[in-house]
């Protein structure tokens, strides 16, 4: 797949789908992918406030950040929010994320203890954006 390649077009911040007992569905994501592409998506940020990834485990995240990414393809890409409250268990899921073939990765900066000088956000996102170094990085 080709890498740093600008997405032209609409890419969705796709919800997680859940079980009624709050557990992680991974079976649904395939079907969700395809009808995605089938309306002539471009590409998913996974992870992120609409996709529940605040409310879940690093394990979990993962889990469906692996799913969505066996669903991309040069014509349909992944990028992964990496975000929590720790750059340090961020840049591991960075780390993650490129590892197993993310297109790119995204990260809100903490949302609580919030930053209170630029530097300090800079350096919250260096720390991440480092553990996937070969990713573009949205933030």
């Amino acid at each position: 797949m080709k890498k740093n390649t600008k997405i032209i077009g609409l890419v969705a911040a796709p919800f997680t789908p859940m079980t009624p007992d709050g557990a992680v569905n991974l079976k649904i994501i395939p079907k969700h992918a395809t009808k995605l592409k089938d309306d002539g998506l471009k590409g998913v940020f996974v992870g992120e406030t609409t996709g529940e990834g605040m409310l879940m485990t690093d394990e979990e995240r993962k889990e469906v950040a692996e799913k969505w990414i066996a669903e991309q393809s040069d014509a349909f890409k992944v990028i992964v929010h990496v975000g929590t409250t720790s750059s340090k268990q961020s840049n591991q899921l960075a780390v993650h994320a490129q590892k197993n073939g993310a297109y790119a990765i995204g990260c809100m900066g903490p949302m609580f203890l919030k930053p209170t000088r630029i530097e300090e956000l800079v350096g919250f996102c260096t720390e991440v954006a480092l553990g996937a170094p070969g990713l573009p990085f949205y933030h």
